[in-house]
């Protein structure tokens, strides 16, 4: 075969070894600069690997956090639900516990301008202001407190009545009851005639006893009580030589009801209510008085103090029922 590659001395021609060598050049350039791109390749997918794993990593970190406070909150909500139960629970036993019945001074202070400091011959008593369909304007007290009055030509038979208005007179024989099974009088109220008292006007007096609620005809043992009235042991004397005077101060005591007393009903006696035996303090004077007592409708008339039973160790007050008091036979 004839070789072209070479001249007749045997030498390669200059262009075809420039050629070879050009062909060799780019043959190894481009094996050069694949394997610097292979290495590239190869540190590119290293560094993604690398960048993958971080992320990877921090996405699980991520999420063991955020697990973390899944269970905190959960945890936290189990806790606060567990604690609104409790409350609830507290709640609701608060709230089936029945409500103390307590009465407050708020309560009885519209009340006490309606009572009545009663002098008769025969004692002193008290006494309430009530405006009576029968009678009108009267004081309400014990019959035993008003069976012995003063007398005088001018005035007949009458009381003395000292209250927040001034001082009045009761006419004793113009009295009214609405049974002879208790010991209750109404008294009509007058104005005394002189110019050496003034007094207010007797319908500019204060009536609100009269239009409080009557309690339930047989109040339930325990229920609150508290007495208004002049007992002697609130009271003084006052001695300015010659003449001594006697001073009673309006008291309150409280105390319960502590027990029915059922025998001025059928069979033993012919009253259709029970009247009470109470614990609140009680003296003579306190006769005539009122008791108040209050239930879920507030606070309501008792009915007026009569007398004390004594017992071996202890006293009671006894309350005549105001339904008894006002029952007609």
């Amino acid at each position: 075969m004839k070789n072209y590659f070479k001249n007749k001395n045997g030498f390669i021609h200059i262009p075809i070894l420039i050629a070879i060598i050009m062909g060799i050049l780019v043959l190894g350039g481009g094996g050069y600069f694949g394997v610097k791109q292979y290495q590239s390749y190869q540190s590119e997918k290293i560094a993604k690997e690398k960048d993958a794993q971080i992320t990877a990593e921090m996405q699980r970190k991520a999420l063991e956090v955020a697990q973390q406070e899944i269970e905190k909150l959960k945890n936290e909500s189990e806790q606060s639900k567990n604690q609104q139960k409790a409350f609830e629970q507290k709640v609701n036993q608060v709230a089936s516990k029945p409500k103390e019945i307590i009465i407050s001074s708020s309560d009885i202070a519209p009340l006490l301008g309606g009572m009545v400091n009663i002098s008769c011959a025969g004692g002193e008593g008290s006494g309430t202001l009530w405006n009576l369909p029968t009678l009108g304007y009267s004081v309400l007290t014990n019959q035993h407190v008003i069976e012995k009055p003063h007398y005088t030509i001018y005035d007949g038979y009458f009381c003395l009545a000292s209250l927040e208005g001034g001082l009045y007179t009761m006419s004793t024989q113009e009295k009214f009851a609405w049974n002879n099974l208790t010991d209750i009088d109404a008294v009509p109220l007058k104005k005394i005639d002189t110019t050496k008292f003034t007094v207010k006007p007797i319908k500019d007096l204060n009536y609100k006893i009269s239009s409080l609620n009557k309690c339930p005809t047989s109040m339930p043992l325990g229920s609150p009580v508290v007495m208004i009235g002049f007992p002697a042991f609130a009271g003084s004397q006052t001695d300015l030589g010659s003449i001594k005077i006697d001073q009673s101060f309006l008291t309150v005591t409280n105390g319960i009801i502590s027990a029915h007393d059922t025998s001025v009903k059928e069979p033993f006696g012919g009253l259709p209510y029970v009247n009470y035996f109470v614990s609140a303090k009680i003296d003579s004077g306190n006769s005539g008085g009122i008791a108040f007592s209050k239930n879920n409708n507030g606070m309501c008339v008792l009915g007026v103090p009569t007398w004390l039973t004594v017992g071996n160790y202890e006293t009671q007050g006894l309350i005549q029922n105001i339904h008894n008091i006002m029952y007609r036979n």
